[in-house]
């Protein structure tokens, strides 16, 4: 499903991805072949456009010991995805009766895979994407990290590690097809809306506001992040 024109070299698009869906797969290649963990992620600015990212993991996790400065990493962030059904090709085949031999059922998706190389953060780096992380998550008002008390904010931070990963190179997919038709998106917009499961409301915010341009993406995806396209 790898198709180049759903491909996007867009750095901007990384950055609004990472921070509408922050919780990514995390792997590094083991002793005993690919190991994986889970994380929120916070965006960080870089030494290139790309960025950087950071993230923490309990020192138990048995990945950590795979987890050392200089290990390459691959990161994976997964948006929305949902199947894509012919029958709500309107355009293209308006009749119950219409030939549809010639099209099938697709799946749009979007996702970003990223690469680097750990770095470990110091505790005052450490305690800065906790909070910046916190911040992000909370409702306004909501928890804050400073009602912590003080001797489980200092003990907790000693079981976990903190890592920095600049990213030397991104693979971002985007399939936000229409259907055979440009004027086959209403069709698939309102059958998304019906069938409404999963990230279907989601899915049908993004193919009715992408224009084909990488440059209405970013608002989009935040979007979903302020609720919007994620309930019917």
């Amino acid at each position: 499903m790898h198709y180049a024109e759903y491909k996007h070299t867009d750095p901007a698009l990384v950055r609004a991805l990472v921070d509408t869906f922050p919780f990514a797969a995390i792997s590094v290649n083991g002793s005993r072949g690919p190991r994986i963990a889970h994380a929120p992620l916070t965006f960080r600015n870089g030494k290139t456009p790309v960025g950087a990212l950071e993230f923490h993991l309990a020192r138990a996790n048995p990945i950590a010991g795979e987890m050392n400065i200089g290990v390459p990493v691959t990161i994976l962030v997964q948006g929305p995805g949902a199947a894509i059904s012919p029958s709500w090709f309107t355009s293209s085949f308006p009749q119950p009766y219409s030939d549809r031999s010639r099209t099938a059922p697709t799946y749009n998706y979007v996702s970003l895979i990223m690469n680097g190389r750990l770095e470990f953060m110091d505790d005052v780096a450490l305690q800065a994407q906790i909070k910046d992380l916190v911040l992000a998550s909370e409702p306004e008002g909501g928890w804050r990290t400073e009602e912590l008390a003080p001797d489980l904010w200092q003990g907790w931070r000693k079981l976990i590690q903190g890592y920095r990963l600049e990213i030397e190179s991104f693979d971002l997919t985007v399939k936000l097809s229409p259907g055979d038709a440009p004027e086959d998106k209403f069709g698939v917009v309102a059958g998304l809306l019906e069938r409404g499961v999963l990230a279907d409301v989601s899915m049908a915010h993004l193919v009715g506001g992408y224009d084909g341009n990488s440059g209405s993406l970013p608002s989009l995806f935040r979007a979903l992040k302020r609720g919007v396209g994620t309930s019917s």
